[in-house]
């Protein structure tokens, strides 16, 4: 049995965090290590993006079968089951000698992500019953989390120099290892709900949100309209209309629908899609404009990346106190908005705008997003019962799963579009033919958004401008997504003060 209180719970909550501060971190870490996988694996263009996007595929195809699971054989049980796969699958990663074995490791990666994610949140709020306590933990939980997206690039960029790319995967063989040891001693054994699989829910939603991530991740190589894609795409709207059929019909769902009758509940899971629906692609961008544009070293960016991380660290704690003192909506309203206005003022920065100028917008950014994550989380899990904490965990993971993916696919979008078309009006402005400034363009977007340094004098300039511009445009939409997500707090969660409670025993 764990210790339910005092020091062992604090013991708990270390080991809860970082097991999540590593699932998080494996969504960005590898990007900094891409060439030099790309060089010792002799990997091509599509083979990288799927040494990203295994992992991502496999963590959102099966993190509702995660939740379940945790809810029908004890919360403690599936987050040590997930949390030892998890590591063997980053050993696996760091062993690998050829690209099949590495995407292999990280797909086993993203299984054991799925099955202990849902359970950290799930436990945590079991382990931290009142509500104050509760949005304190959650902030802590939170802020952690919010350090390992950008965390991710610096950590990669340190580790690729100084000991190769198999180190940010072995890295997670011994943190895993003391997480596993801490959390068999300190988490707490969990009622179980015994009841049937919903097995036509589990491969109806694997199908849906497998199809819908497969087709986005390739969209951007294979084209919008390619058959493949679109045939994707309508075998995911099928399944997912078969699924919500399903789980209507089912006596003991997967999902339970009515969970989406509480407006509160919905409309947290809907912030949560904008707020990683907007996060993971601003950041993304942001790291290019600072390497491929600004011509700053990985290890360089990551550091000028620094205003963002620490702000939202340490706002996530804050937000938890006063979700607990005042209720959820006032920090999630003011983190949203923030947020938003931050990345749109970002959206104004040209490729010649010094760093100088524009920082200071990085930092009611990252804390807009920990004041924002903190009491969304926390008002979600306080919207259903303890019997179904679980899946109401993977359901808020899912949204931002997919958010991620979304975002990517449509910002990215957004960001070759505006690329195109800025550096179709700024070729034709060149002292070259309408043909060779058809085929720069040409040349430039397939090299997925070149970098201008490597063309050299007007033509790279030409490219650097451009690429900033469409930047500009997918940050406008990602802080468009932050404002969206604001309307939904201010409508739909809406709390008054809570009431004081007594302190825990053993606190």
């Amino acid at each position: 049995m764990g210790l339910a209180h005092g020091t062992g719970r604090t013991w708990a909550l270390a080991a809860l965090c970082a097991a999540q501060f590593m699932s998080m971190l494996d969504s960005t870490v590898v990007n900094l290590a891409m060439q030099s996988i790309r060089r010792d694996l002799d990997a091509g263009v599509s083979g990288l993006q799927w040494v990203v996007g295994a992992y991502v595929l496999a963590f959102a195809c099966l993190l509702l079968t995660g939740g379940s699971l945790g809810d029908r054989f004890g919360r403690k049980r599936m987050f040590l089951s997930g949390l030892s796969v998890f590591t063997a699958g980053s050993l696996l990663c760091a062993a690998a000698q050829s690209l099949e074995a590495l995407v292999l490791g990280r797909v086993v990666q993203g299984l054991g992500a799925a099955l202990f994610v849902p359970t950290t949140l799930a436990v945590l709020t079991q382990l931290f019953s009142g509500p104050r306590e509760r949005a304190r933990a959650i902030g802590v939980w939170a802020g952690v989390s919010a350090l390992a997206l950008p965390l991710g690039p610096l950590l990669g960029g340190l580790l690729v120099d100084g000991f190769g790319w198999p180190s940010i995967f072995l890295i997670n063989g011994p943190v895993g290892l003391a997480a596993l040891l801490v959390a068999y001693r300190a988490l707490p054994e969990t009622p179980v709900t015994r009841r049937a699989l919903d097995m036509p829910g589990q491969v109806l939603g694997i199908c849906w949100l497998g199809c819908v991530t497969y087709a986005l991740i390739e969209a951007e190589h294979q084209g919008w309209s390619s058959p493949r894609i679109a045939t994707l795409l309508g075998i995911a709207a099928v399944a997912l209309v078969l699924f919500l059929v399903a789980e209507k019909r089912a006596a003991q769902p997967m999902v339970p629908l009515a969970l989406f009758r509480n407006r509160r509940f919905a409309a947290c899971n809907g912030i949560l899609f904008a707020v990683a629906f907007g996060l993971l692609s601003s950041f993304l961008f942001l790291s290019l404009f600072l390497q491929q544009v600004q011509e700053y070293t990985p290890a360089e960016a990551g550091l000028r990346m620094l205003p963002l991380l620490l702000p939202a660290a340490a706002a996530a704690p804050v937000a938890g106190r006063l979700a607990g003192r005042y209720g959820p909506a006032l920090p999630m309203t003011c983190g949203l908005v923030m947020a938003g206005v931050a990345l749109l003022a970002l959206a104004t920065a040209g490729a010649a705008t010094p760093y100088a100028q524009w920082w200071p917008a990085l930092p009611p950014l990252g804390a807009g997003v920990g004041m924002t994550v903190t009491p969304t989380n926390a008002a979600l899990m306080a919207s259903v019962d303890q019997a179904k904490a679980g899946i109401a965990s993977a359901t808020s993971i899912a949204s931002q799963q997919v958010g991620n993916v979304l975002g990517i696919a449509v910002v990215g979008a957004v960001v070759t579009m505006g690329f195109s078309a800025s550096l179709t009006e700024r070729a034709a402005q060149l002292d070259v033919s309408p043909a060779a400034a058809e085929q720069l363009v040409d040349a430039a977007v397939e090299s997925n958004l070149g970098v201008g340094s490597s063309e050299g004098g007007e033509r790279g300039e030409t490219i650097d401008r451009a690429f900033a511009d469409g930047i500009r445009r997918g940050l406008a939409v990602s802080g468009s997504a932050y404002l969206f997500g604001a309307c939904l707090t201010l409508a739909f969660v809406r709390e008054r003060r809570l009431a004081p409670e007594a302190a825990p025993a053993g606190t």
